[in-house]
């Protein structure tokens, strides 16, 4: 083979082959967390780097020490015997809307060849990275939300949100009202009246975060806070017989993750990220590891992942590149089949044989 040729998709190619796709990003990250239970998944250790502070500050931090970081991640799926194969690298910087300079992060997916490693595809991350991690709440909200619940409520208002919001009236249908909550009211206010009219249900802005938070029936924050120190949502926030999408990490303060009922995690792999939740609550002994179930296990029908309906749970949703493969393979698969993106070249003929 003297070729090494790969295609290129940008942002809008990646969504005309569906990375924007609700309902198949949905069931792409269902089934990932299946087979990650099923012992069908390996994530590589993620290796972050952060930038902008003094080296020292790195050591044994809990949290993001800095604002600016880059993270590279790698997965790979046996999916009945396809075997899926992707890198993701994602840096990021949260000020970046503040300071003029576009979203908040970028990044690239590279589909690899399962035999040979080379790059099969390399495509924009952005679309396929916040629609899965709205789609991994999501999954939570369909396997763990009290029966009859109605109401949802959500803390900040950017993409991942935005996913959010989609992909759970996608697997809530009985979802009536969203309350929102950013430091930014007037972007509250857009976000309310843009899916108010999208997905036909009572979509309210509301003054503070937790106004969001007393009266829903599930709550995902989706926000830019780096710490532990900074959290917010306290106990008396919660609702008997919420749900809370841990989704941005460190939005509940410790003591409101010690007095939930239950708790769930979207695999057992997240227990190996030592600085997030929940293995950090593990090691402070504020839950034991053996009785945070895999939601794997519930998606299989082997458990529950709620007893009772007045029991508040917390869903630790952490995000892996299990799922970026399995969303990328899809749309490198319909670019294939539709005739999308540029094919560009690795090599002609390789300088080292």
């Amino acid at each position: 083979m003297s070729e090494a040729n790969f295609i290129y998709l940008s942002q809008e190619d990646a969504v005309r082959c569906g990375a924007g796709d609700v309902a198949a990003t949905v069931a792409d990250t269902e089934r990932t967390t299946l087979l990650a239970y099923r012992g069908k998944a390996i994530e590589a250790p993620t290796a972050t780097l952060f930038w902008g502070v003094p080296a020292e500050k790195l050591k044994n931090f809990v949290g993001y020490p800095s604002k600016k970081r880059a993270n590279i991640h790698a997965g790979y799926l046996d999916d009945d015997g396809v075997m899926k194969v992707a890198l993701k690298n994602i840096p990021s910087n949260p000020d970046n809307p503040l300071n003029g300079k576009g979203p908040r992060a970028s990044g690239l997916v590279t589909i690899l060849d399962p035999e040979t490693g080379y790059p099969v595809a390399l495509m924009d991350a952005m679309v396929i990275s916040c629609m899965r991690t709205g789609a991994l709440g999501a999954i939570g909200v369909k396997h763990l939300r009290r029966p009859g619940s109605r109401s949802l409520g959500l803390i900040g208002v950017g993409p991942i949100n935005q996913a959010a919001i989609a992909c759970t009236a996608e697997v809530m249908p009985e979802l009536e009202v969203a309350y929102v909550y950013d430091l930014n009211t007037e972007r509250a206010k857009a976000f309310a009246a843009e899916f108010s009219r999208k997905l036909h249900i009572d979509v309210r802005a509301v003054d503070s975060a937790r106004a969001a938070v007393a009266d829903a029936d599930v709550v995902i924050p989706a926000t830019n806070v780096q710490t532990i120190d900074d959290a917010y949502i306290a106990p008396d926030w919660m609702k008997k017989g919420s749900l809370l999408v841990d989704l941005s990490i460190w939005d509940a303060t410790f003591e409101t993750l010690a007095r939930a009922d239950g708790y769930v995690m979207n695999s057992a792999i997240s227990m190996e990220r030592k600085t997030m939740t929940p293995s950090v609550m593990v090691d402070r002994g504020l839950a034991k590891e053996e009785e945070i179930i895999d939601l794997g296990k519930v998606i299989a029908g082997e458990t529950a992942g709620r007893r009772g309906d007045g029991d508040v749970i917390v869903y630790f949703a952490r995000g892996m590149a299990i799922y970026d493969v399995m969303c990328g393979y899809r749309v490198y698969e319909n670019a294939l089949k539709n005739g999308v993106g540029k094919t560009l070249s690795l090599w002609q003929s390789a300088f080292w044989s």
